[in-house]
């Protein structure tokens, strides 16, 4: 029997959309992920950056959108959606970059909250080779996530990104949060 692809993705923006979030993106990054803290488990080579994501809300809306909808009528999940507090992470794959599989979660045990939906978005502005999303669920194929398009899923589904032959596959992602599991 064949598994479901637990991934949700719509379109979201064009290409000169992409562009234009990228810019802003670039304006507005505060602080380069910490080699050391990339991840404790698992392999995750690239480059990664924190933003906060009040300054691109104008931008990014429709695909925050997009998640807060997609939760509601899918996931139905309990998320604080609190965009003015909440940060980003772009992560840029160059050539021989790649994240092996991972689950997405709150490495602090003292806060209790939990990452509940991984919400990413390709901003890739050039065609690019591997990188391919796959989920522990996907039977080895990966998931279509293409320049401008959103994908959202539970974070504790295991995924990864292969390695990028060729080009530079970027993405921008947030974690929707909330209350602890119960």
């Amino acid at each position: 029997m064949r598994k479901r692809n637990p991934c949700i993705t719509i379109p979201c923006f064009t290409h000169e959309q992409v562009k234009e979030i990228n810019k802003k993106i670039k304006e507005n990054i505060f602080q380069e992920e910490a080699k050391t803290q990339a991840s404790d488990y698992s392999n995750k080579i690239g480059e990664f950056f924190h933003l906060r994501c009040a300054p691109l809300m104008e931008l990014i809306h429709p695909w925050l959108y997009y998640c807060q909808q997609i939760n509601r009528e899918i996931f139905g999940y309990d998320i604080y959606w609190d965009f003015h507090l909440e940060s980003l992470n772009y992560n840029v794959y160059g050539t021989g970059g790649e994240y092996e599989w991972h689950i997405d979660g709150n490495e602090n045990p003292h806060v209790p909250i939990d990452m509940k939906l991984t919400c990413l978005l390709n901003l890739s502005e050039e065609p690019y080779e591997g990188g391919e999303f796959y989920t522990v669920h996907s039977d080895g194929e990966s998931t279509e996530f293409t320049s401008g398009m959103g994908l959202i899923m539970n974070s504790m589904v295991a995924h990864k990104v292969s390695p990028v032959t060729k080009g530079e596959r970027i993405t921008l992602t947030y974690w929707g949060m909330g209350n602890s599991w119960r």
